[in-house]
C-alpha cells in the first residue's frame, strides 16, 4: 500500500507548481519605471497601497476565489532588481472564515490563470518584458 501511495505521488499525478515570482526585464528606461509599474498594476485590476516598503510598489489584496471555507486573497509587491529587471513577488493567503489565514507555498496553475495574464499584458505595454522565473529561464525554449 505504501509503494503504491509513494508511485502516485511520483508518477505527474502532482499539481504544477511555481514559485512565487516573475522577474520582468525593462526595455525601456526613458520614462520612470515606478510611475509606469503603477500605471501597469492598476490597468491590471490592482490598486496600490498606501503602505509600500522603501523602494517597492505593493498591492492591496484581492480576492481571487471564494470556496465557502476560505477565500484566496492575494496582494503583489515590485522590487528593483538593479537597473535592468523588477521582480512581482505574490503574495497568496488563504482567508479562512474563522478569521485565520495560511501562507499558500507556491502557485497552483488556477493562480498563474487568475493573475498573470493582465499583469503581463499590462506591463508588456509599460515597456517591461516578461523574463519568467530562473527555473523558466533555464529550460531550453522547447521544452515550455
Amino acid at each position: 500500500m505504501l509503494c503504491c501511495a509513494a508511485g502516485l505521488l511520483t508518477s505527474g499525478c502532482a499539481p504544477s507548481l511555481s514559485p512565487l515570482y516573475r522577474d520582468y526585464a525593462v526595455t525601456d528606461t526613458v520614462q520612470a519605471t515606478e510611475t509606469r509599474i503603477t500605471r501597469a498594476l492598476q490597468q491590471a485590476g490592482w490598486s496600490v497601497g498606501d503602505e509600500s516598503p522603501p523602494e517597492a510598489i505593493a498591492t492591496d489584496e484581492r480576492t481571487l476565489s471564494n470556496w465557502g471555507l476560505y477565500r484566496v486573497v492575494a496582494s503583489l509587491e515590485v522590487v528593483p532588481l538593479g537597473s535592468g529587471h523588477v521582480r512581482v513577488l505574490i503574495h497568496p493567503y488563504r482567508a479562512y472564515f474563522t478569521g485565520s489565514r495560511s501562507k499558500m507555498p507556491f502557485l497552483r496553475r488556477s493562480l498563474q490563470r487568475a493573475i498573470l495574464p493582465e499583469l503581463n499584458a499590462a506591463l508588456e505595454a509599460e515597456g517591461l518584458q516578461v523574463a519568467g522565473t530562473a527555473l523558466e529561464r533555464e529550460q531550453p525554449t522547447s521544452a515550455r
